[in-house]
């Protein structure tokens, strides 16, 4: 036996050994299932006293590639100063392989007090609390 021969039995007995001691061989690694959001924009639809409410809508890009058909939750939290305004809103992103750089956006529950001007977002993905971003709406 050459020493090649050997180094290829050696491995052929080591294998082995390892499945008779139910020791798993690797495997190649699954893929992982990515998601990621950008808050890109935010806009306003101011309320008009008395009768009317106002909303605050923000968008941007999501990637989800969990498996079809489950879904991530986001919410966010607004101010708006002068007056003051804290609108919010919370909803589902649907997930799967074509879920990349997919548009988004969430319109907050109504409000008297939403106005056009400068707001920051705070923003929740997944249960992760993304830093806050500030835009004119």
């Amino acid at each position: 036996m050459g020493p090649t021969t050997r180094i290829r039995w050696a491995a052929a007995l080591a294998a082995a050994a390892l499945v008779a001691l139910g020791t798993a061989v690797p495997a190649a690694a699954s893929p992982q299932s990515v998601t990621s959001l950008d808050v890109e924009w935010a806009s306003a639809d101011p309320g008009h006293l008395p009768l009317f409410f106002g909303t605050l809508t923000i968008g941007g890009t999501y990637t989800c590639t969990e498996p079809a058909g489950t879904t991530v939750p986001v919410s966010f939290t607004a101010i708006q100063i002068m007056p003051v305004a804290l609108p919010s809103g919370a909803g589902n992103l649907s997930c799967g392989p074509g879920m990349v750089d997919a548009p988004w956006s969430l319109t907050s529950v109504p409000t008297q007090d939403v106005h056009y001007g400068y707001v920051s977002v705070l923003t929740s993905f997944n249960g992760v609390v993304l830093p806050a971003e500030q835009f004119t709406a």
